[in-house]
């Protein structure tokens, strides 16, 4: 039986390859209308990738030839003290805004999740709308916002000298100084992308049995005891997915320094994703540019393995 079985599998010739080809011949046509995305993404996805990698370990200014440099511009990260402190930037914004990005993004959506608010997609379209607006836009409004002599921030704090007139407060050079531009751009994407993972947040509420909360009601807990107990633990897998996802966008964010500050004043709020851009498209260093890029993602990729395992153990462990 079990050699019958073989033969039908096998080709006219005997041979399994000669049957591997007849059954892409057979339905060659499926294939045929798959292959658009294959060859788009052979193009435009996995050569750039692939040659990226190979510009890692050469010398090229996009114009005149290519230069092999083995382990060179690897060598030269060790001793760039602009990579260093575009990191250390992105770090100190990175913890300026995802603490308070996820819990006002935790915190919205209980309120939007509660069954006495009535308008709940009229409120669900109004903070996700700052993920969706052009950034051409947002830059505008918050280059008013932060200016130091007509800013909207500046006057509400000097108003505050006629309600509180012991504290003194003083007009605030958001985007001219050093620490305040990292705070500058700490709360414009705040602004913007809370109400995305928001939005992740509330379907991971949803998720939740409502027999869980009923459970807990009988057991005389308080709303409070609720989230401690029932919403919290449930929802830490979506939790730990926007801190991954927060992550992420903080090593490559670009447009919110860019419009906003430009990586100034000086290099203060130049971040990893602004640094990356300058390297290839001002300096035209693409192999030295290719090689900080494969040396972070292999950082990155390594993290994100780690967040994972750590959420499998906890998924197994509770």
């Amino acid at each position: 039986m079990s050699a019958s079985i073989t033969r039908k599998r096998q080709g006219t010739d005997g041979s399994v390859g000669s049957s591997t080809w007849q059954q892409l011949w057979k339905y060659r046509h499926f294939y045929l209308f798959v292959s658009p995305f294959f060859i788009l993404f052979s193009i435009f996805g996995l050569y750039p990738l692939l040659f990226s990698l190979f510009l890692s370990f050469t010398k090229w200014d996009g114009i005149t030839a290519i230069h092999w440099a083995g382990l060179y511009n690897f060598q030269l990260m060790i001793h760039d003290e602009l990579l260093w402190r575009s990191l250390w930037n992105t770090l100190v914004i990175g913890l300026l805004y995802i603490p308070p990005m996820l819990i006002l993004a935790f915190l919205f959506a209980q309120i939007l999740n509660s069954q006495w608010l009535k308008f709940k997609s009229l409120y669900r379209a109004a903070f996700f709308l700052p993920a969706v607006t052009p950034m051409v836009v947002i830059a505008v409004v918050f280059s008013l916002i932060f200016s130091s002599e007509r800013g909207v921030l500046n006057y509400l704090l000097l108003g505050f000298n006629h309600v509180l007139p012991i504290f003194h407060f003083k007009a605030i050079h958001w985007l001219d100084s050093e620490n305040w531009s990292k705070v500058s751009v700490a709360i414009l994407v705040v602004w913007r992308w809370t109400g995305y993972n928001m939005v992740l947040m509330l379907a991971g509420l949803q998720a939740i049995p409502i027999d869980y909360y009923e459970a807990a009601q009988l057991d005389g807990a308080s709303p409070l005891q609720s989230m401690r107990h029932v919403t919290w633990p449930l929802l830490q897998p979506v939790f730990r997915f926007c801190l991954l996802l927060s992550l992420l966008g903080t090593l490559y964010m670009f447009d919110e320094v860019f419009v906003l500050t430009n990586g100034g004043p000086g290099t203060s709020s130049t971040n990893f994703g602004l640094y990356l851009f300058n390297l290839s498209f001002t300096d035209f260093k693409f192999g030295y540019a290719s090689c900080v890029a494969y040396s972070v993602a292999i950082f990155v990729f390594g993290a994100s393995l780690a967040i994972n395992r750590l959420n499998r153990r906890n998924s197994e462990a509770s």
